[in-house]
């Protein structure tokens, strides 16, 4: 049995690996808004150096979580902190868009590693699963909000370089103390995990189901990506009294996806509640008016409309998280949510590419817009045609 205090520090330990996760992928999207001078380059061409990144960060959860069940979550844990944490700081000596395209790749690569084994790790290692999940969700939310704050102050106080290089050296720190703790005083042994016995259903209910929701995870996948990537440009673009400050429209940003995190701690609980099926309905029917309304405003509307699709897009994905464990067995978990993962992060990486093509055409984001609110409405359109009821039952 775990001790106390061993338990609070795989909490915090992977808490803290979930905040840096997301605040170190996300600091080229804010950071951007400035090479677009200093490189020379279109917003649509600055994109396309993020989508290797991206489609990395995705595609490298399903060999991560293979492995981490395979050999040492762990050891795997510490690669994710020192890789991440490596790249993180050469992508901010890059001179050229190759060697940013390569820097963010490698942060996108080693950052993978960490939804499929650090949550399984947390799970497998404390007694309160639920409270520990939710604690390293709103940690994880916190990557979000920090992301823009962090790229835009480190690149006013110094350069755009230090946006990188800075959150780098304290991702390696915490690498360091992850790895001294493992071997002082952090009781790593796993608690007993009981295998619960399911009566089999058919394979066509088990294929419709699942297809179903592959689709509606890469289309919410796209849909979080074209936010999560355009946003700061578009709020620069249209929140003029922010306008050439990229803290100020880092801040804009970071108060998005605060509302993102009251999302996700009131959906989950309201998960537990009602129907996650007609929850997930709901929360992906209201965003399609919520997105209308965005496209037509500028300055604080913009911002409080913006507020209002976050705090729904994003707080449906707690409720989407329990529909996957609802829908199969606590022994496929592993592969289910290896593939959300790849499906949500790494195919999905083409809404960074539509950004810059449609901003590209258009010269605006009231198309990429108009997109959103085609994504929402089937998303919303899928999830009423879910089953009720658990489909994959088979041990």
């Amino acid at each position: 049995m775990m001790s106390n205090n061993s338990e609070i520090a795989v909490v915090g330990f992977a808490s803290v690996g979930h905040t840096l996760c997301h605040l170190l992928t996300l600091l080229f999207p804010t950071v951007l808004l400035v090479l677009e001078v200093e490189m020379d380059l279109s917003f649509k061409e600055l994109a396309a150096l993020a989508v290797p990144a991206a489609f990395l960060f995705g595609a490298g959860a399903l060999p991560a979580g293979w492995l981490g069940d395979r050999w040492s979550k762990t050891r795997l844990l510490e690669i994710y902190f020192y890789g991440t944490g490596a790249f993180t700081i050469l992508t901010g000596f890059a001179e050229t868009p190759m060697m940013l395209a390569f820097g963010l790749a490698g942060i996108g690569l080693f950052a993978s590693i960490y939804h499929p084994v650090g949550m399984s790790w947390l799970v497998s290692r404390t007694s309160k699963t639920g409270t520990a999940l939710g604690f390293n969700g709103l940690f994880g939310s916190l990557g979000f909000v920090l992301a823009p704050l962090v790229a835009g102050s480190l690149t006013g106080l110094w350069s755009w370089r230090f946006a990188f290089i800075v959150p780098g050296i304290v991702c390696l720190i915490v690498g360091i103390l992850f790895s001294i703790a493992l071997r002082t005083f952090l009781d790593d042994t796993q608690k007993p995990v009981q295998k619960a016995a399911y009566e089999s259903s058919s394979t066509k209910n088990i294929w419709m189901t699942f297809g179903l929701m592959g689709t509606a995870l890469l289309l919410t996948g796209i849909f979080h990506q074209i936010v999560q990537f355009s946003l700061p440009k578009d709020f620069d673009l249209r929140v003029l009294f922010t306008s050439g400050s990229l803290l100020g429209t880092g801040s804009m940003v970071a108060l998005v996806y605060a509302a993102g995190a009251m999302g996700q701690l009131l959906c989950g609980r309201l998960a537990d509640r009602y129907s996650e099926r007609q929850l997930y309905f709901a929360l992906f029917l209201f965003t399609v008016p919520a997105v209308a309304l965005a496209s037509q405003l500028t300055e604080i509307p913009l911002v409080l409309s913006m507020m209002l699709v976050v705090f729904l897009s994003t707080g449906a994905l707690p409720v989407e998280n329990t529909l996957l464990v609802r829908y199969a067995p606590s022994h496929r978990h592993g592969l289910v949510f290896g593939s959300k993962f790849l499906l949500g992060f790494g195919f999905s990486a083409s809404g960074i590419y539509l950004s810059g093509w449609i901003y590209e055409l258009s010269g605006s984001f009231i198309w990429l817009y108009g997109l959103l609110v085609l994504l929402a409405l089937a998303v919303a359109v899928i999830a009423f045609f879910l089953p009720a009821q658990r489909v994959l039952q088979t041990a």
